[in-house]
């Protein structure tokens, strides 16, 4: 394990440790005992103490349970972060049995009459739920439930509702002016906080962080209650949302002169090779009863750690007055953050008052600039970069969308090693630690606020019915949060708001405009429109932004550039299937700075969208046909999946994090390698397959097919060459030049026969690439897979543990569909297992699931102590497999 692998996993190990030796007492806290938060000011102020630890939750609204003397002694104990609606439905059954999920990706056929569109405006035919019957999936297992789901296939058949937290804590005696925060890095949805029975608040938005100020309604006798009641009631999302409070929660203890939350502001407006001005911003908050005269000291470091740059400055407060300190300092030889090199420095901010340190924080960034010119693209430092992005939700498959510290540095890890430096959090800000890792890794960040503004998207009970008040509040609370991030370079302002070019729709965009500007000037503000609001339509949304931004048409991009050659462009949505179109417009185009393709990876909900079906040969066309979104698409042709699919299908990775053939030709389109070969799954006699604008045949790395079907094969091979050829079993059996229109893509057909299939990829009569897939076995044997060996020993790192069912000799099956059982023993526990079938509806909390193309997924969890892991996976028939994994 590298030291970039667990770094900050471990830094919270360390804040565990401090939390147990200084900070907090852990263990058996609910009970009669309740933790014992230790660290005071007299010692120095401690900020942010992870607070996850030793929560009771109930599922379910419960009456009073806001009152201190409330009996909670038979709710669930849990550790945050918590996501309730990936868990398993109570009396829900674990598996599908004896139902068994298909392996082929289509839709067997068309959509059911009756099934439900998206509206009468906007007829797109959505993922709809057969009716049951003995031989089909069941309407109920694991966290599925199609009768109790609110938003069905939006929010792919799992349920919300609401449930209670609470957390009994004793603080040691708090010394005069001490003053004492809580603050919760999200909940989904609308969470109430209560401390000792007292009212703290009140947040809907179910992705931005909040802050309550325990201090007045603590307990002298140290026994405290603190109370969240969470309500994801509804239609609230059309994606994955979660339930709970499914981030991390902290708690910061200062003196009453200090630092309040995010109020720390730090940019880089001059840099060069020999020395870089950083201003610092500090806010600082007299909560006293009497003046103070503050002093604010502070220290840069480099990556090293090295203080590279020091400053002291004074600032006189009356009592509760809150004032602000700027100091400009010069740093020598800077290391610069780039998405090559990034660099990062911390500010170290200390606040004294009558001799004492009050406050003490550090703060991260990282020295650079950013700019756009239609003329030289997106820069850093002055280089160019094109940008090759992603567009991510937040959840994490089989986890729900439990902020998990290695779940996300996992995540960004994945988009950097396929080719991606570039994010965009779609759509809405993302975990603090998700930021944190896009810094250390190099990425580029859009960071999105909205989904919608006052005009709702599908959903009746989502936030549009809270915008008009709290918008101001939360734009401004995301800037303030993340504007210290090297990644971000662009505030995205909305996705696909209905009302974008409207007089209305305008006139909140300008304030908006605003809103940003007064914190923050330095990035540049977006906004997703569709590519119908291109040309004079869109013109007055576009005055307001400083990038236009279009989802879906590189074409709406090269029509406006010629109208309006000043503007830069990004598509903030394309379709995996025109990474070749898109490539070759950001070459022909240098106000094309780059490109967010939908999605980077599958995520749960919005059922189908990177779909495909089985369609009759002698079929007509669709004739429901309409411009939507600046698309030409066929309304019967948009989801096709129905349940028991629950996934979106439109990742380049796939839910377990495992390459799909999309990610494989980008690589070949960029450049990344020069050859791929995919060979299509048959369909029935007599039919043909038919993808959505985000789907991909359902083609796979196997020569490992059924014999006795006369029909050939569909051989796909994507190339940077000029010209390919096929061979099997050492005999040439196709042969096709590609020119540019064929777009890196040709299909051969071959007749099958086991053996072995070869690709050749030639450039100007030279070889340039070759590749093999040979025909195997039955499975026989399992095998385990790391991806690492070793893991920290905190609950925030996990072990990704994959199985692979393999034949004889040890090669994998690359379609193999066993059922498998997972057992974790030692220093771990078993968090979820499953596999990335779009179809595979089943519990994830059990070790049980079943193999899609000859691959599944165990996750661990460590158990807070130092030793070995075991694992084991087995399956009737089949040799079983086991490894260990290092635990701390």
């Amino acid at each position: 394990m590298t030291q970039q692998d667990s770094e900050l996993p471990r830094r919270h190990v360390l804040k565990a440790a401090a939390l147990g030796g200084v900070a907090l007492t852990l263990g058996n806290a609910v009970d009669a005992t309740a933790a014992t938060v230790r660290a005071d000011t007299a010692g120095g102020p401690a900020r942010d103490l992870l607070f996850d630890t030793d929560w009771r939750f109930f599922l379910g609204d419960a009456a009073q349970a806001q009152n201190p003397t409330f009996d909670d002694t038979g709710w669930r104990k849990l550790d945050l972060p918590h996501d309730w609606s990936i868990e398993d439905r109570p009396g829900a059954p674990k598996t599908t049995d004896p139902w068994v999920p298909p392996v082929a990706l289509w839709n067997p056929g068309p959509h059911p009459k009756g099934a439900p569109v998206v509206s009468p405006e906007v007829p797109i035919v959505m993922a709809s739920v057969p009716p049951a019957s003995p031989d089909g999936p069941p309407h109920k297992v694991g966290p599925f439930d199609t009768d109790a789901t609110a938003f069905g296939w939006g929010t792919g058949w799992t349920v919300g509702g609401i449930g209670w937290y609470r957390k009994h804590f004793t603080l040691t005696p708090l010394v005069p002016g001490e003053q004492v925060e809580i603050r919760f890095d999200g909940a989904y949805m609308i969470a109430e906080a209560w401390i000792n029975g007292v009212s703290l608040g009140r947040n809907v938005n179910g992705y931005l962080g909040f802050v309550f100020d325990l201090t007045p309604h603590l307990r002298a006798d140290g026994a405290n209650v603190l109370a969240v009641r969470v309500s994801n009631v509804g239609e609230t999302a059309r994606w994955y949302s979660g339930s709970g409070l499914y981030r991390h929660v902290w708690l910061s203890r200062t003196g009453a002169v200090r630092v309040p939350y995010s109020g720390t502001a730090i940019t880089t407006p001059k840099v060069a090779a020999d020395a870089a001005t950083v201003l610092v911003g500090v806010e600082v908050e007299n909560r006293a009863t009497r003046p103070e005269t503050v002093t604010c000291q502070v220290a840069l470091r480099d990556t090293a750690g090295r203080v590279v740059a020091t400053a002291v400055k004074p600032v006189s407060l009356a009592a509760g007055q809150a004032g602000r300190v700027d100091v400009e300092l010069s740093v020598p030889r800077p290391a610069l953050w780039s998405p090559d090199a990034p660099n990062l420095h911390h500010a170290d901010i200390t606040l004294t008052a009558g001799g004492k340190t009050t406050d003490r924080i550090s703060e991260r960034f990282g020295i650079r600039t950013i700019a756009v010119s239609p003329k030289a693209g997106f820069q850093v430092n002055g280089k160019t970069y094109q940008l090759q992005g992603a567009c991510v939700h937040h959840d994490h498959g089989m986890l729900g969308a439990v902020a998990i510290d290695r779940a996300e540095r996992r995540k960004v890890e994945l988009m950097k090693a396929n080719g991606f430096n570039a994010i965009r959090c779609s759509h809405n800000p993302p975990s603090p630690y998700f930021l944190d890792v896009c810094d250390e890794l190099g990425m580029i960040v859009m960071d999105e606020a909205f989904d919608m503004w006052e005009k709702p998207k599908l959903m009746k009970d989502a936030y549009h019915l809270y915008f008009k008040d709290h918008w101001r509040a939360d734009l401004t609370s995301m800037i303030r949060r993340d504007r210290n991030h090297a990644s971000i370079a662009f505030w995205s302002i909305g996705n696909e708001i209905n009302e974008a070019i409207s007089p209305r729709g305008v006139e909140i965009a300008t304030q908006m405009r605003g809103v940003i500007r007064a914190q923050d000037t330095t990035r540049f503000i977006t906004q997703a429109l569709t590519a119908s609001y291109a040309g004079e339509k869109g013109k007055g949304a576009r005055a307001q932004l400083d990038v236009t931004s279009y989802n879906y048409s590189f074409n709406a991009v090269e029509k406006d550039h010629a109208t309006y050659p000043d503007l830069s462009f990004l598509t903030t949505e394309t379709h995996s299937a025109d990474a070749y179109d898109i490539r070759e417009h950001m070459e022909r185009i240098p106000a094309y700075m780059g490109e967010f393709v939908w999605t980077g990876m599958d995520y749960i909900g919005e059922v189908g969208s990177g779909s495909s079906r089985l369609r009759s040969d002698t079929a007509p066309p669709d004739s429901e046909k309409k411009i939507i979104f600046g698309m030409d698409v066929s309304m019967l042709n948009f989801y096709v999946w129905d349940y028991p699919a629950y996934q979106a299908g439109s990742g380049e990775i796939d839910l377990i994090g495992l390459k799909k053939p999309p990610s494989v030709y980008r690589d070949v389109v960029w450049g990344r390698t020069p050859l791929a070969l995919f060979v299509q799954r048959p369909v029935p006699q007599g039919y043909h397959e038919e993808q959505t604008a985000w789907g991909w045949p359902d083609v796979l790395e196997s020569w490992t097919w059924p014999a006795g079907d006369a029909r050939p094969m569909a051989v796909h091979v994507y190339s940077t060459g000029d010209e390919v050829a096929l061979l099997l079993n050492g005999k040439e059996v196709g042969r096709k030049a590609l020119a540019p229109a064929d777009k890196c893509k040709v299909v051969l057909k071959v007749p099958y026969q086991p053996g072995k299939l070869v690709a050749v990829a030639y450039k100007g009569g030279r070889e340039i690439g070759r590749r093999t897939l040979e025909t195997v076995g039955a499975p026989a044997r399992l095998k385990l897979r790391a991806e690492r060996s070793r893991i920290a020993g905190s609950a925030a790192d996990l072990g990704y543990v994959f199985a692979e069912v393999c034949d004889a000799q040890g090669r994998p099956v690359p379609d193999a569909a066993v059922p498998l059982t997972f057992e974790v023993a030692g220093k771990a526990m078993l968090r979820a297992a499953g596999s990335a079938n779009p179809y595979g509806i089943e519990s994830f909390q059990d070790g049980l699931t079943r193999s899609f193309h000859g691959t599944a997924l165990a996750i661990l969890q460590p158990t807070g102590r130092r030793g070995d892991a075991q694992v084991r996976v087995s399956s009737p028939g089949l040799q079983s497999a086991s490894l260990s994994i290092q635990v701390g």
